[in-house]
């Protein structure tokens, strides 16, 4: 009887022991679990994640926690979710703690980069900016032209001129620079395909992309927003009346590399196809990068009888003055004239006291 109770106390003992050691090593576990959550990035991380990559390994890249693999395997187990991370480019911010850091993953929310193509730019300036963009896969040859541009696009216009919507892009590590050139175009064509479709009636265009070739002339003419519809209507009346464009942009735009920051009188007589002093109509292409606002003023112009205008002073931001005949014309381009002489009498002057 005495051995059946020694053999009894035993089996508890070992019982409690046992119930013990479980509780122990659970509190251990849980304890481990709380030090691979605490963990935390000590800086902004750019993190590559490559195909065939791991949760479990993402925490060691992250981290390099002193912690054993298995430990880390069984985090990951419990946190079934976090195992299907997408492979990509991302930024964990500083201070991210794992179960954070690789949601980021599992949702693919990777790190992007901006590049803005600059309305009233033109194309070439545009695909330079592209090119010359770190962040951007280069998969286009190094010395890709306008006409190569029109080969991607698979467009027969004369020129590839304007055909880019000017915005701020955002994009994904990895991504082409013909993906974002495509992008872009596909905007620009599909911005002016929806607003066409809903412009103003009785405007002087056979299509969209005589509107598109306008929209770069306002773009060019005016820095002032509320302007640009204004600008569109001296133009469109003068289409209407049979009258020459007559714009100094189109000038500078046909002259190309001869243009140094002043329009001579022999520009004027240049004959090329760009120069609205000659040639009757619009130009054959657009002169540069229309954005939105210019496009909406070439569909939407204002209501005027405006036919002629001149900038107020050689301040851009003045504006300009709006005629409807020549001799008021002429009357603003005195004002004009006498504002340009008062400015320099004024730099001079500045300058003077500044010797």
């Amino acid at each position: 009887m005495k051995i059946l109770h020694k053999f009894l106390l035993i089996l508890i003992c070992l019982g409690i022991l046992a119930g013990l050691g479980f509780v122990l090593g659970r509190s251990w576990l849980d304890y481990e679990m709380e030090t691979i959550d605490a963990l935390r990035t000590e800086s902004d991380t750019e993190l590559v994640v490559e195909s065939g990559s791991t949760a479990t390994g993402l925490i060691n890249r992250l981290y390099m926690p002193k912690i054993n693999r298995y430990l880390i395997k069984y985090w990951v187990k419990k946190h079934s979710r976090l195992a299907a991370v997408k492979k990509g480019y991302y930024l964990i911010p500083k201070g991210t703690g794992p179960e954070d850091a690789l949601s980021m993953i599992v949702d693919g929310r990777e790190m992007t980069f901006s590049i803005t193509l600059v309305e009233g730019n033109t194309v070439g300036t545009a695909l330079a900016t592209i090119k010359n963009n770190k962040n951007l896969k280069h998969v286009l040859k190094d010395d890709f032209t306008e006409s190569d541009l029109k080969k991607l696009l698979n467009v027969s216009y004369r020129s590839a001129e304007g055909l880019l919507m000017p915005e701020t892009y955002s994009f994904v590590k990895g991504e082409t620079d013909e993906k974002l050139i495509k992008r872009a175009y596909g905007d620009m064509i599909d911005f002016l395909h929806r607003e066409y479709s809903e412009r103003k009636k009785d405007l002087p265009y056979r299509n969209e992309y005589e509107a598109l070739i306008m929209a770069s002339i306002v773009e060019k003419e005016t820095s002032v927003p509320e302007e640009r519809a204004r600008i569109a209507s001296v133009f469109v009346n003068r289409l209407k009346k049979g009258m020459r464009l007559q714009t100094d942009p189109t000038v500078i735009y046909g002259v190309r590399d001869r243009y140094k920051g002043r329009i001579l009188l022999s520009y004027l007589k240049d004959d090329n196809d760009y120069n609205t002093y000659l040639i009757s109509g619009l130009p054959p292409t657009p002169i540069a990068m229309p954005g939105k606002a210019s496009i909406m003023a070439a569909l939407h112009p204002e209501d005027t009888e405006y036919l002629f205008f001149v900038a107020k002073g050689p301040d851009p931001k003045q504006g300009h003055i709006f005629s409807v005949n020549e001799k008021m014309h002429n009357q603003a381009v005195q004002i004009y004239r006498q504002s340009v002489k008062e400015y320099k009498k004024k730099h001079a002057a500045e300058t003077d006291a500044d010797k």
